[in-house]
């Protein structure tokens, strides 16, 4: 009797063990196969939001909503979504001060600025990773807000769906296009792809390394990344 179930469990723990190394042998392949997008055909595929109605506030993720300025600046919408965290992706550094101690008094609200359109910061790619972090570590209602909320928000976003979601660039756009008019410069485009095919090598040594059960060292790491 005791030997039947130790069979069965071993049969499928055995199973089990060969299920994780065909989904990982199947995910290793698709990206070993995966052909990224350039810049000029992520623009063609940003066309296919073109028609869609300009909205102030896009519900885009569970509990995340990309916004403009007009929302993000009324007191009684938020109160009404009850907004909990506000990412700033356009915010000048002369009014990090209002915001943090006048403008949002009283309701409740986290306020996180990132200057990405300071002169002295032009360069976005540097907030990606804090953007997503914040994002998923505050997971709550949340307003992603630039000045229209088509730009500047929508990249930190795309950004955080590549990091944390493991989305490759263009599944994140056709997730976003599907209820949100946006439009990332070229140059913004251009650091998406970067971070696109360093998350793709990435996920492919973490891939390689579970099959083989290979552990690499940091060192090892920043050297097949480069």
């Amino acid at each position: 009797m005791f030997n039947v179930v130790r069979d069965v469990s071993n049969a499928a723990l055995c199973f089990l063990l060969l299920s994780e190394k065909s989904k990982v042998t199947s995910e290793l392949s698709t990206l070993e196969n995966y052909i990224p997008q350039n810049v000029f055909q992520l623009e063609d595929c940003l066309k296919k939001c073109a028609l869609l109605k300009e909205r102030h506030v896009t519900n885009v993720w569970p509990r995340v909503f990309i916004g403009d300025e007009e929302i993000a600046t009324d007191r009684d919408v938020l109160r009404e979504m009850c907004i909990t965290h506000i990412l700033n992706a356009a915010a000048p550094k002369k009014a990090l001060n209002y915001y943090l101690g006048t403008y949002y008094r009283g309701l409740h609200i986290n306020y996180y600025g990132l200057p990405t359109t300071d002169r002295h910061s032009s360069d976005i790619s540097k907030y990606f990773m804090p953007a997503a972090k914040l994002i998923d570590k505050a997971l709550d209602k949340r307003v992603r807000c630039c000045k229209q909320g088509v730009e500047h928000s929508a990249t930190l976003f795309l950004a955080y769906l590549m990091i944390c979601h493991d989305m490759m660039v263009e599944e994140a756009i056709d997730h976003v296009i599907k209820s949100r008019r946006i439009t990332p410069s070229r140059d913004f485009l251009k650091k998406l792809t970067l971070l696109n095919a360093d998350l793709v090598n990435k996920r492919k040594l973490k891939l390689q390394d579970t099959k083989t059960g290979r552990k690499r060292k940091k060192w090892q790491l920043k050297k097949s990344r480069a």
